[in-house]
């Protein structure tokens, strides 16, 4: 298990968004095994999409950077650094000043970032896009470290709603917060997957039961019934799934990947969970040397941890 719990967390949930880059959105599972050479820390190639069910969007990304999820969940991290703690007002300024109008992010935005954009530079408050997608949970690592020991409910729908205010972002969100919160406080990852189950009871929650009672199923054949797309409703059941079925943290991103979709957003929920259970350190290490801004990731997310909850 991991020693610094939140840190590692942080920086496995960056390690499976850059381990996932290369096929992000390509939603093809047979033309992903049919793929040679390694599909985790794979060069983005538009080549490898020719033909298949997908949509490449990652020009000019390298293998070892991360998404915007990535990029989304390491301005959480700054702005959490920047004051101490949460502030809604200093997260949607780092945000803006990163995906806005000449902002140092350069690559590609979904919708929910655009639409934030928008609400952020407007004034609109909540300024989140009317969006069910996984920019609602990807921010979660760092701000559950910083709210761990802490209620983190009120936070949490605060903080999502920069991003992602829409009801079933805001209704789904606590089923990733719980687990990362009961992670970080010291549960086995199947105790923490089930506190995310408990989260979020009824109708919303049924979804999470079906992925945990299927965890023997292949991630492939499991995604293909539920969904590889980037929904909350599709991603977070598939997540969980791969998570209660794997045994390491390799076997939990490869499997992530292979499922196909949108494993960059799943994945940053599945390595921040896998890192807390077998540690960032059982990764391969060619994975660690190949994430980009490597060390300074680390750095700010020990930095992070350090501050407490």
């Amino acid at each position: 298990m991991a020693a610094n719990r939140p840190a590692e967390a942080i920086l496995g949930a960056h390690l499976a968004d850059a381990a996932a880059l290369g096929l992000h959105w390509l939603y093809d599972p047979e033309r992903i095994t049919a793929l040679k050479g390694p599909i985790a820390f794979r060069p983005p190639d538009p080549a490898d999409y020719e033909g298949a069910r997908g949509v490449f969007v990652h020009h000019g990304r390298r293998a070892g950077q991360g998404s915007h999820y990535g990029e989304q969940m390491r301005v959480m991290t700054r702005a959490i650094l920047a004051a101490g703690e949460y502030r809604t007002e200093i997260y949607a300024s780092a945000f803006l000043a990163s995906f806005g109008p000449g902002g140092s992010w350069v690559g590609y935005a979904d919708r929910a970032t655009r639409g934030s954009v928008e609400g952020i530079a407007h004034g609109r408050h909540p300024s989140g896009a009317e969006d069910d997608q996984m920019p609602a949970v990807v921010k979660l690592p760092p701000l559950i470290a910083r709210l761990r020991g802490q209620a983190w409910e009120a936070v949490v729908a605060e903080a999502v709603a920069v991003t992602s205010n829409h009801p079933v972002a805001l209704a789904w969100a606590p089923a990733a917060a719980a687990a990362l919160h009961a992670a970080m406080a010291g549960a086995g990852l199947h105790a923490a997957l089930q506190a995310g189950v408990r989260a979020v009871p009824g109708r919303v929650g049924q979804p999470l039961h079906v992925a945990m009672e299927h965890a023997r199923d292949d991630p492939v054949a499991f995604a293909g019934r539920v969904g590889r797309a980037c929904a909350v409703t599709e991603a977070l059941p598939v997540a969980f799934q791969i998570l209660a079925r794997a045994g390491s943290f390799r076997e939990a991103v490869l499997d992530n990947i292979r499922a196909g979709g949108d494993s960059c957003g799943r994945g940053i929920f599945i390595g921040a969970m896998a890192a807390m259970e077998w540690g960032v350190t059982s990764a391969p290490l060619d994975w660690l040397l190949k994430l980009e801004d490597g060390a300074a990731i680390w750095a700010e997310a020990q930095a992070l941890a350090a501050l407490g909850g």
